[in-house]
């Protein structure tokens, strides 16, 4: 076992960028700062960010945007691959976030160096970056080289991890099971009369508030969440007192509002656009929704779980392991309109049930997601041989 005491972090895209694993990589990098290391971090350059800056800690290098496409990311991967020589004496290990093309460039610099390499894979089986290289020429070559270099290759669910381990495709990765983490110090839950006044504060009476988190993209499935929405709605002889609310922006933003319009469901769904800060509306919401049809481990449903939040999720990847069924929150079939309608009215028949399921789900983020838990975690990864 050796020690590990520089990391740096290689990320197409990283914040201040919106989005789950630019948050989780910073996360991830000011814990391991907070337990003594040095962290450094190589991506792109986006909208008018310093080329360089340190952020709690974490000493961020942006490389600037050449072209676009393929021609960006040859340029990236050359700019990682050089850097990462001129630099050797600056880190100890790479952590490389995504198994995308930059990985193939830590990877091969790692080989020439003589310094360990770890890939994380995002996204649930299916839409993540093995399964979707084995569909072109190009990404069969790059795993390829993936199995001759033999990378540590972080894996977000257990299922994910039972096919790579057994599959005979990829014999040179050694996959283990990793975990996203939560800050639960800053995602906390509210107490009563917060939660109401923390309603208020987002423009919703105190009805039941269902969160929906995340990019709006088909395989999240959040219009046809809001299309079984409206047909509660329309079975409900007595209008239910609960509010469903979408933070998020994507491809599908448009498609959403038509369906809200058209439905008619305009006074209890509200479409609240993209946000910076999540917590007032973690704090406003009862129940977390996550209706995706594939999910590595979604780090909104970490935040709301922190929070104290019941979830509502998809039987699918990470949920199934972060949520205990009946006890934290209830999953369905992603695709099983009768099993997501009957989890709905689950919550609207009892009103007290998300509060019950919330604590749960709290503990559960403390006892096992907690970010401090997870840096502890991967620096044992990291130092393992």
């Amino acid at each position: 076992m050796s020690r590990i005491n520089s990391v740096l972090m290689v990320s197409q895209t990283f914040y201040p960028e919106r989005g789950g694993a630019e948050k989780q990589a910073f996360e991830l990098s000011k814990a391991l700062v907070k337990k003594g290391l040095k962290v450094s971090v190589v991506t792109r350059r986006t909208k008018e960010l310093p080329a360089r800056e340190t952020l709690d800690g974490v000493k961020i290098e942006r490389f600037a945007i050449t072209g676009s496409g393929a021609v960006d990311s040859l340029t990236f991967m050359i700019k990682v691959f050089f850097y990462m020589l001129a630099h050797r004496a600056d880190y100890d290990l790479a952590h490389v976030h995504l198994a995308s093309s930059p990985a193939v460039a830590a990877l091969l610099a790692g080989r020439l160096t003589g310094k360990k390499t770890v890939v994380k894979l995002g996204r649930g089986r299916g839409l993540d970056e093995i399964s979707l290289s084995q569909r072109t020429f190009l990404g069969r070559l790059k795993l390829k080289f993936f199995s001759l270099a033999g990378p540590r290759l972080l894996v977000l669910n257990a299922e994910a991890y039972d096919w790579l381990k057994n599959s005979a495709e990829f014999p040179g990765l050694r996959p283990c099971l990793f975990r996203n983490g939560v800050d639960t110090g800053r995602y906390t839950p509210a107490l009563y009369h917060e939660k109401i006044s923390a309603k208020a504060a987002v423009g919703l009476d105190n009805d039941i508030v269902f969160l929906s988190v995340g990019r709006l993209v088909p395989e999240k499935r959040t219009r046809e969440f809001i299309e079984l929405w409206a047909e509660v709605m329309a079975e409900e002889l007595t209008k239910p007192k609960i509010r469903l609310v979408v933070v998020g922006e994507g491809p599908e933003e448009k498609k959403l509002k038509n369906a809200v319009e058209q439905l008619g469901v305009g006074a209890s769904v509200l479409l609240a656009g993209p946000k910076d800060d999540l917590l007032p509306y973690y704090r406003a919401a009862d129940v977390f929704v996550l209706p995706s049809l594939t999910e590595g481990m979604s780090n909104s449903m970490l935040e709301a779980m922190s929070c104290g939040l019941a979830i509502m999720a998809s039987r699918v990847d990470g949920a199934k392991e972060a949520v205990i069924e009946g006890e934290s929150g209830f999953l369905f079939d992603p695709r099983n309109r009768g099993e997501i309608k009957a989890c709905l009215r689950r919550f609207m028949a009892e009103r007290s049930l998300a509060g019950k399921l919330g604590e749960q789900a709290r503990k559960t983020a403390v006892e096992k997601y907690s970010m401090a838990r997870v840096a502890d975690d991967i620096l044992a990864i990291y130092e393992a041989e």
